[in-house]
């Protein structure tokens, strides 16, 4: 059977970014990244017409998710719908064979229990407004085609369907990952903006051996870049986690034993593109972890 990852969240929120980090540690060869948006109802002129946003739930075929998720964990073939952003219509259905690891990244994964159940790991990216909106307006923009005005219309008519169908879908996740942008403190903005808290649900799951080496000699230099760590447990929603947050850069080699150890855990490759490693380069490092930690057990059972 497919082992199957869902990744909820907003649109630009930052799921093929931590979605990627899996793909780089399994190797592109046993992945395959299905997005939701391919099951959209309707395209983007019959939605206008309709007045529904792509967050509503009557805007997706959610039987058509159900079936095709399923068929992809039983290692079956599907036949599965594409949606072409840049002209806001339906191309020709594209024959899919599953692998290893497939990844279901969009805005409804858990939004039905019955597909939320299909998933052997949940994952929610949730950046602040402020952090949406930048990401949102840079690939929509830039690499889309939009019209800003464009962009931030819809973003305003998104809200109330986000913090209705969207947002919830976090109690049925075991990793939240929040980004943040904190000017306040300004200090520690040496490296990058953002703020990363990584929130993992406790599951007395028994994990391997990960350690964070610190060079102390590197940290006491002039020129040493900054990196804020913290660790602390906390409830939430009669559940308890573990909550990770950080913020900075550090150097690769800082990290090279811990990639290594990771890379041992999934029988894959490495994880990290370059030489200074910042908080959504860590963030993707833990995410991928836990996923081949779950995928060890999980495989281990089969």
């Amino acid at each position: 059977m497919a082992f199957i990852v869902g990744i909820a969240g907003d649109s630009a929120s930052g799921k093929t970014t931590f979605a990627r980090g899996i793909v780089r540690l399994f190797g592109e060869e046993n992945v395959i990244t299905i997005s939701l948006d391919n099951y959209h109802k309707y395209d983007r002129e019959q939605r206008r017409k309709l007045n529904l946003t792509p967050l509503h739930p009557k805007a997706n075929d959610f039987e058509k998710i159900y079936e095709d998720i399923k068929s992809l964990k039983e290692d079956k073939k599907i036949l599965m719908p594409v949606y072409d952003h840049s002209t806001g219509k339906f191309s020709e259905p594209i024959g899919v064979k599953p692998r290893k690891i497939v990844i279901v990244e969009g805005l409804h994964p858990f939004y039905k229990k019955k597909i939320s159940e299909l998933f052997d790991f949940k994952i929610f990216i949730d950046p602040d407004l402020e952090v949406r909106r930048e990401w949102k307006i840079k690939r929509d923009v830039n690499e889309r085609g939009y019209k800003l005005g464009e962009v931030l219309k819809e973003m305003e008519s998104r809200k109330i369907d986000y913090k209705k169908y969207v947002e919830p879908q976090k109690r049925r996740a075991e990793i939240i990952v929040k980004i943040r942008k904190d000017k306040s403190k300004k200090e520690y903005q040496k490296g990058s903006p953002y703020w990363i808290r990584i929130l993992q649900l406790i599951t007395g799951e028994r994990l391997s051996e990960i350690h964070f080496p610190l060079n102390l000699s590197s940290m006491v230099e002039l020129e040493a870049d900054e990196f804020y760590l913290e660790y602390r447990k906390i409830s939430r929603g009669g559940k308890r986690y573990s909550l990770i947050e950080f913020n900075g850069i550090v150097d690769r080699e800082t990290l090279s034993e811990i990639e290594e150890l990771i890379a041992n855990v999934a029988g894959g490759g490495m994880i990290l593109e370059k030489e200074k490693v910042d908080e959504v380069d860590v963030a993707r490092l833990i995410i991928a972890w836990r996923v081949a930690e779950r995928y060890r057990s999980k495989d281990g059972e089969m």
